[in-house]
This record gives C-alpha cells, structure tokens and sequence, in this order.
C-alpha cells in the first residue's frame, strides 16, 4: 500500500440529471459557491441515511457532503431479483448512486462486509475486525476533511446493531482521525491528521439521544423553489431507488419535517445551546483563515484576499435569473478568476494545504456552474458498449451550445487509463455559436492488459472483510471510468473544463433503454451451471458450460472441464466455433466419480481456450432498470457435493417462483421432477399431480399467488403436502400492510390456523438447533437429520418465524442466539399442520440462502419437506 494516495469522494452521475441541468441546475449551482463546509455522513449500511437531511445539506444549503457506508449491504434480503452476497453489495452499491443523483451528495464505502443481521455490537466488532474498520473510517475522515460528522444513534437498536457500531466507530474516529500515531501508514500513503469540529449522533435507526447537550434540528420540511418541493419529499423520492430493500415511495405532504442530532464531541468545546450543526463554523471563504496552523502565515493576513473572494461569491450567486440563466455568465468567470487569482496569490504566500484545497472545490464548482449558465454541454457515446484488450473502438463525441452567447473550444480530447492508445479521427475545435452543435469522432484502442471492468474489492474468505483488487479506488464506489471526454471552453477571457464518460447506449439487459460506462471483458465469458451438483448415487452428472464470444468476429476456441481427482468428465473436451461477436455456445459434459466416493465438498471447474491463453470466468449481470448495469466476475466453477441423501419414491412437486431463489435447480439436483407453477397453472391446472407444491421465498408478495390461496388449500385438504417458505409482513395482512404495523400482529389470512409470520430470527449460523419432536418424519424420513446436519450453514440459522397461536400446528424445532438482546429460545422456524388429508408446512430457514451455498444439511431437509 506504500505510495497510495487515498481518493475522494467521487460523484455519483452518470449522466446528469434534470437537478443537474438547465435554470434549474444552474440555480442549485450557485448555492455551493462561497460555501466551504463539508459534512460527512457515516451509516452502517445503504439505506441507513436520513435522506431528507441529505437533500437539505447538499442541495438546500450547498454544502460538500459525502455519505460514508461501513458495508455495501451484502448480507441482506433481496425483493427484487436473484442477487445474494457480493452480487447485491453491487447492486445496493449502484442504488446508492441512484439516490446521489436526486441529493448531490458524494459516496464513500468502508471495507466491512455486513454478514447479515446483529444482535451484538461485539460480535460486529469482532468479525469486521475492529481496528480496522475504525481505520476505514479514520481514513475517509482525513481524506475528506469534514467540519462536522454525523452518525447515527449511539444506542440505536432498530435494524440490527451494526448502526450501534457505525456510530461508535464514528465518535472514535473524530478524535483518531487528529492523532499522526493512529494509523500511520495512511500518513505515509499520504493522507494528513484531520480534527473535525463536531461529530452529532441521531438522524434514523431508531436512535435516542445520550449526548451532553439538548437536540439540534436541521430543518428538512420547507419549500425550496429551486426542488419544486421540500428537502424531505425529494429525499423520500430518491430513497425509492433503495428497491431491493422494498423501499417505497411515502407520499410526504409539504409541513415541517426535520432531522435531529444531539452533540457527542466538539472540538473547541462547543457551548450550549446550539441552533444549527454548523454554528460556530464560519462556512464562508474569509472562514478558510482558520485553517492557519502556527507555521503559517496569519490567519489575518490570509483572510484579507479570501474576504475579497467572497463578494465576487455572492455577487454571481446575485445574478441568477431563471429566465435568463446567461446572466449568470459574466459574474460566475469573473468569480472563477478571482478564485485562480486568490489560489496562486495564497500559495504563494504559503497558505495551508486545507485552504488551496477547498479554492480547489470552489474552481471546479464555479466551472460547473459557468458551464450551466452558458447552457453548454455534450457528450461521448461508444458504438460498443463490451470491448476486449487490444480491441480498436470508436467513440462519437458531440458539444452544444444552448445558450444566448458565443464559447470558444479551445481542446477537445479524449483521456483514457494507462496504457490505452486515443486516436482523433475527425472534428477539430471550432467556436460555437448559440444554438449550434459540434461532432468529432476518435478511435479507442484498449490496453492489451487492460482489466476487466469490475468491482475492485472481493470478499476475504476468511473474514468478513473486503480486499481491495485495486488499492488506488479505495473508498470509491466503483473505480473512475476508462475513458472520458474533457472538453476546454472559453467565456470572454477565463477558460474552463467540461468533462463527460464515456457511455454505451442501448437496450440493456433488464429491457428498456439502458446507459452504462464503457466496460473492458475478457475474450471469452465462461460460465457453468448448476452452480452446485449433489452426488447421491452413481448416476453421471449432467453439467452444462456456456461460453460467449466477446471478440470481434469469429473465433475457435476449444472448452474443457476440469475435474477433482478421481472424477473424469465425458467428452474430455469439445471445439466451439464462433461466428460474430457476442455469440453464446453451450456444451454438455457428464461427470462420473468412483463407485464409493468419500462424502464431501468438492470443486469442478470449466477452462476455454482461445489461441493459446485460458478463460475461466463468466460474468454475472446485475441489470435492473432503475440502476446501471454492472458486471461481477466469477470462476466457470461449481461445488460438487458427496452427500447421503434420499428422496422419497415416486414425489413430483410444483414450484411457485418468489423472489428470485434457486430452490428449482436444488430440487432437481435431488433428483426432483419439479415444474415451475405460474399464474395460469395456479388458476387452472391440476395440482393434484404433484405430491408437493412449494412457495418460493415471500411468494405471498405476488398477487396471483393471494388470488389462488383457496385453490391451494382445496389442494392440501384433498392430501397434498404445502411447502411455505419464510414470508414477511405482507402474510399477514390480506391487503397492503399499514405503514404502522399493529402489535401484536394479525392472525394471517393465508395460514390454515390462528399464527402470523413475526420479526423473529436467530442470526448466530452456529446457534444450536434442538428437536422437539426427534421422531417426526420431516426429521427422520428419509434422512435422519442430525447435529452434523446444523453445520456449515452461513450468514444466520433462520429467520422471520412464524407465530403459531393453535395447538393444531407442531413446531419440531427451536434455537437461540448467543447474544443478551436475543437471548430467548425461538421456535417457529419449521412448523407443520395437518389439514384435512393433507399437510401445511412453514419453513423458516433461509434456504434459498443455505442451497446455493452448497450446505449438505440443507439438501437432507429439503428432500424431507418434499413427499
């Protein structure tokens, strides 16, 4: 890590948005010149944040804010696709982003993975390590340099207690971050000792106040003209974004809102009471003097030309008039001038870093804004949105000018990373008029070792943190693009920078329209299914290797399996020839072991070799359309489990899809017939030929499944056997659930007896399972399940167990955590009934957790549930 500089915060657009454009956008431009302050933000997880306050900060009072998540929410729930683990901290990453570009704040991520649920700040502590996640957060603290922290509550207990954590690791940072002794190797890498001014708990996460002072409220409910709303009810429309945690929109009506945070620390020792997180701190630009440390000069002298600043800051903030957003040019160059001019004129009189700095924010927020004013914008589009090392692409850039007066381009390129080769092929700068656009076209050629475009962090098997693929985007949500126009315009006599990525534009991967980044891949994506293979008896196993051709043009290409020892794979190897770009080939392999394969986990891997050189990693996809689309690499591989396990003769089971799980391909793994129910099969079709139907996880949720509830207990009555898999709240409820849910809760309507599926959970995978009915066939037949099978399980035992108020239900097993705060023995998280001939069974385990992890135990339970 030697000679690593820490980034900052970067922005969250993409492609901006209409708060980012026209009179608008110039608007809330203006509001950051002259204002220094930076506050950051630091929560636990996406969606910790109060995004009202958010809104409020950046837009409202135009301050550098970043928001800094200890973990990309790794070890959540999912509601709207199949993404689990590392593949949804990717996905909450980029919705995180989805909700920057409604509130202007900054993202900056620490290195935790959240490995699901806590009831313990300790065991938080203890399995991110807590030293070094307090040295996360030490390092965004001197990278960003903020005046005031805030953090959540310091005895929050809704939501787990890694907002607990957040907040304590928040408070020691503030004091940690001062100190040159802690963490030196970041003062090496060349970070500098930071003392914030005041770090405040509160905001969200069920916090209460036990800070000194009385509360302190940022008001979040007044009308802004420029939003066209207030703070509050833009922050409620851009926490929607947060979709794969069920967020929905809360139609907030105008009225006073607020978020509220009591002080933890201060330094000086602030005096009470306060009517503003920054009072006290002078926000302006003559404020920066006080960032004069005692080898420098004088706060006196440095202040003079910063004072001077300031008028020209609020003589262009004075000049906006949305009908004629052009008046604002003059003034804002004549400020960006004055701010180059004070910048070297402070240097050069050895003026603190912190200072030059923040006149460094202050140019590029007046170039933002001169660039608005003046309606000048444009654009850098690939005509290949996947290009391999060493391929040639061209890339179509145009500028506009709609604005009233005349720009100057004085450059127009294209930068790209290290090693890359950039190329013009036509276009040259030109004045332009008002109303006119300009084209120029350049060539890309990829370097020949260029990474793939991924995430840059993966998990360290061992623990629950990330490592970091590539150090130098530490923090950062993904690294910085490949490739980016940047553009040099002239208003009168001061120039200015414009810069855009460069960006695919299509038809994505989830339908619609799509825009993404210009992403590098590998020659060939090599993928294997079933990503799990359960070896039962000595029938061959069936595997299938997809391959895509990622190259231009054709190629040939020959793939192969490769096998553990003792295993051997039929054919040895097959030949895949390609004829265009983006061409997907699948093979079928069989795998044969020996006769008496020793019971285990074992790894079987797929190579694709084209001229000379191996691929062996496919790309899984996150898509969705209210995000952009990103890739995560994997090894072409699957876990090949030895296992005892039986099926009992002659089932078939029908399957209702949930939200995105994998139980069909583990149930057919067992050797399940299984067929895929969807609405028409649950209105018409005949049930009665499947011994088992099973509901995927919160299959409550579709409406198709709640209209057919009585088909399926007519089903279970006449002998079927119902599998339901954990739900939430909604089961509960025969509508929507209230906002405010009743306590206790409903009996649900969906349950063939008096019960509710409740919040309860054991988070502890290790926590002891104890049976309660040892003889009940779902535990004996035809596995015997026992202790072995409780082991290995990951992330939590169970989870949302249901509450069963009628002596007709049987639960067989219960559990508790090892933690104070959930201390209680649970039961409900495998329960049966017999309704009529047949029975209803609950299953509060997260299996579609456990089964695509490869737990043996959970194969043996799930081939007991099915009959």
């Amino acid at each position: 890590m030697a000679g690593l500089i820490w980034p900052g915060a970067a922005p969250a657009q993409l492609e901006p948005t209409h708060l980012d454009r026209g009179a608008v956008g110039l608007g809330l431009a203006l509001r950051r010149l002259g204002t220094t302050a930076r506050v950051l933000y630091v929560t636990a997880h996406p969606d910790d944040e109060h995004n009202g306050v958010l809104v409020r900060l950046a837009r409202g009072r135009g301050l550098r804010t970043a928001l800094f998540t200890l973990t990309r929410g790794e070890g959540g729930q999912n509601e709207v696709g199949p993404e689990l683990f590392d593949a949804l901290g990717v996905l909450r990453t980029e919705e995180l982003l989805a909700v920057h570009r409604h509130d202007g704040v900054e993202q900056l991520f620490g290195n935790a993975y959240e490995f699901g649920y806590s009831y313990s700040v300790e065991e938080s502590f203890a399995r991110w390590g807590k030293e070094e996640t307090l040295g996360d957060v030490v390092g965004a603290v001197r990278a960003f340099r903020p005046d005031v922290i805030l953090t959540l509550g310091l005895d929050a207990q809704a939501g787990g207690l890694h907002h607990q954590a957040a907040a304590r690791l928040a408070v020691l940072a503030f004091r940690a971050a001062a100190d040159p002794a802690r963490f030196p190797e970041q003062i090496r890498d060349g970070l500098r000792p930071w003392q914030a001014r005041k770090v405040y708990q509160g905001g969200v996460g069920g916090s209460s106040f036990t800070g000194a002072g009385a509360a302190v409220a940022e008001p979040t409910g007044d009308y802004d003209p420029l939003l066209g709303m207030s703070p509050q009810e833009l922050g409620s429309r851009a926490r929607t974004a947060h979709r794969s945690q069920r967020v929905r929109h809360l139609f907030v009506r105008p009225g006073p809102a607020s978020g509220t945070y009591s002080l933890v620390d201060s330094e000086p020792v602030v005096r009470w009471p306060e009517a503003d997180i920054l009072q006290g701190i002078d926000a302006s630009l003559a404020g920066l003097a006080r960032f004069a440390g005692a080898e420098a000069p004088s706060s006196v002298e440095l202040g003079e030309p910063l004072r001077g600043l300031q008028g020209e800051a609020d003589a262009a903030r004075a000049s906006f008039d949305a009908q004629a957003p052009g008046k604002s040019a003059g003034p804002v160059a004549a400020y960006l001038a004055r701010v180059r001019q004070a910048r070297a004129d402070l240097r050069a009189r050895g003026a603190p870093a912190d200072i030059l700095e923040r006149l460094d924010d202050e140019e590029g927020d007046a170039m933002a804004a001169l660039a608005l004013a003046h309606g000048f914008d444009g654009e850098a589009v690939t005509e290949d949105p996947l290009v391999v090392p060493g391929q040639r692409v061209v890339v179509g850039t145009r500028l506009w000018n709609q604005g009233t007066a005349p720009l100057a381009v004085e450059e127009w390129r294209l930068e790209a990373a290290s090693g890359w080769a950039v190329e013009r092929l036509e276009g040259a700068e030109a004045p332009l008029a008002p109303g006119q656009t300009a084209s120029a076209r350049f060539a890309l050629t990829v370097a020949p070792q260029a990474r793939p475009t991924q995430p840059y962090w993966h998990k360290d098997p061992a623990r629950d943190r990330n490592v970091l693929d590539v150090p130098a985007c530490r923090s950062l949500p993904f690294c910085p693009p490949v490739a980016r126009m940047v553009v040099s315009f002239r208003s009168g006599e001061t120039s200015a920078l414009l810069s855009r990525p460069v960006l695919w534009r299509g038809q994505g991967a989830a339908g619609g329209e799509a825009q993404a980044e210009l992403n590098v891949v590998p020659a060939l994506d090599v993928r294997m299914t079933p990503a799990v293979l359960v070896a039962a008896g000595r029938a061959p196993l069936t595997l299938t290797v997809t391959v895509v051709n990622n190259r231009p043009g054709p190629a040939a290409a020959r793939v192969r399996v490769v096998s553990p020892a003792g295993w051997r794979a039929e054919p040895p190897d097959a030949p895949l020839s390609f004829r265009r770009e983006g061409e997907t080939l699948a093979t079928r392999f069989s795998l044969r072991g020996p006769a008496r394969p020793p019971p285990g986990a074992l790894a079987v891997g797929a190579l694709a070799e084209l001229e000379g050189r191996s691929h062996g990693e496919g790309a899984q996809v996150v898509a969705y359309p209210h995000v952009q689309e990103r890739r995560l690499y994997r090894p072409a591989s699957a876990r090949l489990l030895v296992l005892p396990v039986a099926v009992r003769p002659r089932v078939s089971a029908g399957y209702v899809m949930g939200t995105g799980d994998d139980v069909p391909a583990a149930l057919a793994q067992l050797g399940v017939p299984v067929t895929l129910l969807d609405a028409d099969a649950l209105a018409f079709g005949d049930l009665r030929r499947f011994t088992t139907i099973v509901l995927g996880v919160r299959a409550y949720e579709r409406a198709d499944v709640r209209a057919n509830q009585g088909r399926l207990m007519a089903y279970v009555e006449r002998g079927g056997n119902l599998v339901v898999q954990y739900n939430r709240v909604d089961f509960n409820f025969a509508g929507r659930p209230p906002l405010r849910l009743p306590d206790p809760l409903p009996d649900s309507p969906f349950a063939p007896y008096p019960a509710a599926v409740s919040g309860r959970r054991v988070t502890d995978e290790t926590a002891p399972v104890k049976s309660l009915l040892p003889a009940h066939p779902l535990l004996t037949t035809p596995n015997v399940l026992d202790g072995a099978d409780w082991e290995g399980w990951v992330q939590e035992r169970g989870l949302q167990f249901l509450d069963a108020r009628d002596a007709r239900y049987r639960n067989l097993l219960s559990m508790r955590d090892p933690f104070p705060l959930n201390a209680d023995e649970h039961e409900g998280a495998l329960v049966e009934a017999t309704v009529g001939r047949g029975t209803w069974t609950y299953v509060g385990f997260g299996l579609f957790r456990q089964l695509p992890a490869g737990v043996p135990g959970a194969y043996r339970l799930l081939a007991n549930l099915v009959r």
